[in-house]
């Protein structure tokens, strides 16, 4: 069984609009996020006047719904910001998140490490346009040095879905899935058309070779159909001589969301996804539920 882990946020002045800053139990690192009006009052805080990673991000001025993100390191975090600040081409930005530590063993060597690593695992599928010009300045570190600052990534992948930046490729482990058993899969399949997911805590996990209809129908929901056509315009889904499949898994934010843009119809994904022997999602919840009921009874 996994164990929980301890998230304390703190206000600075008490706004949640405003700066907070993030900590995980027993963990060096930190995390503050800023807005950008804001970032000045930030001068002397401790926690910007050392090395450290930083986002900074925004949207297009001339489409708004195109969302922009910048990744960066620095010796001193303030100083480099401030930078940005005066600098047009990053004129997009409107917020801020720094990742730094709480003593002063972080340094140049271990920032230049994690912003590659950053920008080599940032996810498409996150919404973000990354304008990064070049993937970073590769750099090596001894075993244990390099062990450390993954850990340091680790903590970082977990706070940032919290800040409400989820950047990476979902990892499908145990104690994300939620009430189906270990190694079972759920399928939908209607026609020629099969797809095989997983549920995770946040959504369905549509699993890589699984099949999209070529054709979505006139009726499918516009945010539905841009779906699609982001799933093939990036790659995630092609033409092959089995017909349209997914190259890598995918996640969707629901049964649902993943039944229609497959079947490029609506569907109730609570019905159509199903086990192996026929048995509906909703039926599977509701086997879940009773169970746990009578536990309660018990």
């Amino acid at each position: 069984m996994s164990r929980g882990i301890t998230i304390t946020n703190y206000l600075v002045n008490g706004n949640p609009e405003g700066i907070s800053m993030s900590y995980v139990s027993n963990w060096t690192g930190q995390a503050i996020k800023i807005p950008r009006n804001a970032f000045l009052d930030t001068k002397n805080f401790p926690e910007l006047n050392r090395p450290g990673v930083y986002y900074l991000i925004g949207s297009k001025d001339d489409n708004p719904d195109e969302k922009l993100i910048y990744v960066g390191e620095a010796n001193h975090l303030f100083d480099r910001i401030t930078t940005h600040l005066r600098d047009e081409t990053k004129a997009f930005f409107e917020l801020i998140i720094v990742f730094s530590s709480k003593d002063d063993n972080m340094t140049v060597s271990h920032t230049k490490y994690l912003e590659t690593k950053i920008l080599s695992e940032i996810f498409e599928k996150s919404g973000f346009t990354l304008i990064n010009r070049k993937d970073g300045n590769r750099i090596s570190l001894p075993a244990m040095v390099r062990d450390e600052m993954d850990t340091y990534m680790d903590n970082m992948k977990i706070l940032l879905p919290t800040m409400g930046l989820d950047l990476f490729k979902p990892v499908l482990k145990e104690e994300k899935q939620s009430f189906m058993p270990k190694a079972e899969n759920l399928i939908l399949e209607v026609g020629e058309i099969k797809a095989q997911a997983k549920l995770i805590s946040n959504g369905m996990l549509v699993l890589q070779g699984s099949a999209m209809k070529p054709v979505a129908t006139p009726a499918l929901a516009p945010t539905y159909l841009k779906i699609r056509n982001d799933l093939i315009e990036k790659g995630y889904v092609r033409q092959t001589d089995k017909g349209m499949l997914f190259l890598q898994d995918y996640e969707f934010t629901s049964p649902s969301q993943a039944g229609a843009v497959i079947l490029g119809y609506s569907v109730n994904g609570r019905v159509f996804w199903k086990n192996s022997i026929g048995k509906t999602l909703k039926d599977l919840e509701e086997e879940k539920i009773s169970l746990s009921i009578g536990k309660g009874l018990n």
